[in-house]
């Protein structure tokens, strides 16, 4: 598990989700997202890749977009 990856997650977790992020290993996938799932379909969200490290990159890169897409809402108001 590349542990770079893992201490942006756990720093993007404890900024924003009180210290909740989610790793889920499956048969064929890994999942990664912030805060709990709850239920089959909040899994689903969770960002997927074939390793740890490419669905790590998705997750953080999709709390990237979401940053940009508040601070863009912030300046137009």
């Amino acid at each position: 598990m590349n542990e770079q990856l893992l201490k942006v997650l756990v720093h993007i977790a404890t900024e924003s989700y009180d210290g909740h992020f989610t790793i889920m290993k499956f048969t064929t996938n890994w999942r990664v997202g912030f805060g709990t799932p709850e239920g089959r379909e909040a899994i689903q969200e969770l960002s997927n890749g074939k390793t740890f490290e490419e669905a790590a990159i998705k997750s953080i890169e999709r709390e990237a977009c979401k940053e940009v897409r508040n601070n863009n809402a912030k300046l137009a108001d």
